[in-house]
């Protein structure tokens, strides 16, 4: 059955009339399966990933504050290894695929997204606006609530964000999908997001990635675009990173890609230097703000794959991504 959404798109910005959701064909290559907890973007019969709108069962075995909706886990390869982890010991608040700011100020309020666990700020699914299934692409928009906490608990209004993320059918040997991050002011005091060493869109690795010990499994790969490693590549500013390594004895991995439109491109990003996790964070060398009636936009592009992308693959996705039509 076929149901209907009433949209608004004005550029890049979705405003929503009604509330009823296109679903995909049964027929449809790409297609998209919501639930009330989840959202699951497939290729056929293969999920790509699935979307988080309410906590995941594992949420309720950590301390309540490490809760998160709003959030992509998990990122699957095409053979269905999961790329992305969620709930690691050494790092509980990082999960799969995930946008947060730091240290941020709400007008004179303190603000923090990221570490959730200081019980500062919180973000959340809010509602679904479109989704759309097709035989080649997939869309998905939904939208998030950021609010800044006080020590009382007291929320107040930040952020109103959507995320529209496209799925495409790239053959059998790739997933493929892009997220466009759109972030307004919810309040009347404009949002600073202070010079700091990480935060933004960021991405967990697999569990497999750490040994037991907490140190890097040799065998993972951190790497940027020019060959840089995590400890020389981080804080440089590169067009994509790839993270891979062996899941269940076989390797598997996702290259992101940051798009030349993005705020202070290439951004810098945090390659961690043991754990398996990065992140784009544009105020690495200063700070910047969200304005009233500026929305900040930011693009990136997920290449997830088995086994090794050659350096000559990335760089025709990229090419063809960003060509100026």
């Amino acid at each position: 059955m076929t149901k209907r959404i009433s949209l608004v798109f004005l550029g890049s910005f979705y405003f929503l009339l009604s509330a009823t959701i296109i679903q995909g064909e049964t027929s449809s290559m790409m297609k998209i399966e919501e639930g009330e907890h989840r959202i699951l973007i497939k290729r056929g019969d293969r999920t790509v990933f699935v979307y988080n709108k309410a906590p995941t069962e594992e949420a309720a075995q950590h301390e309540p504050f490490f809760s998160r909706t709003g959030y992509i886990h998990p990122v699957y390869s095409p053979s269905g290894k999961e790329v992305t982890g969620d709930f690691a010991a050494d790092h509980k608040h990082q999960h799969g695929l995930f946008f947060a700011w730091t240290k941020t100020r709400v007008g004179e309020q303190k603000a923090e997204f990221w570490n959730q666990k200081l019980k500062m700020g919180e973000v959340r699914y809010h509602r679904t606006l479109n989704a759309v299934g097709g035989r080649e692409r997939c869309e998905l928009v939904v939208e998030h609530l950021w609010d800044a906490k006080d020590k009382a608990g007291k929320l107040t209004p930040a952020i109103k964000e959507t995320w529209k993320v496209t799925a495409r059918d790239f053959g059998d040997d790739l997933f493929l999908f892009d997220i466009e991050s759109v972030q307004w002011q919810r309040t009347d005091v404009p949002i600073k997001i202070e010079k700091h060493h990480y935060g933004g869109m960021a991405i967990r690795g697999n569990d497999q990635w750490l040994l037991e010990n907490g140190e890097t499994n040799p065998s993972i790969v951190l790497q940027t675009d020019e060959g840089l490693e995590r400890i020389e590549g981080n804080h440089t500013r590169p067009r994509w990173v790839t993270m891979a390594g062996p899941i269940d004895g076989e390797r598997a991995g996702v290259t992101v890609m940051g798009h030349p439109s993005n705020f202070r491109s290439p951004q810098w990003v945090r390659l961690h230097p043991t754990k398996p996790y990065f992140v784009w964070a544009p105020m690495v060398e200063e700070p910047f703000q969200i304005e009233g009636g500026k929305p900040y936009v930011s693009r990136y592009r997920y290449v997830v794959s088995d086994g090794k992308v050659s350096a000559e693959k990335l760089e025709e996705i990229y090419t063809d991504w960003t060509k100026v039509e």
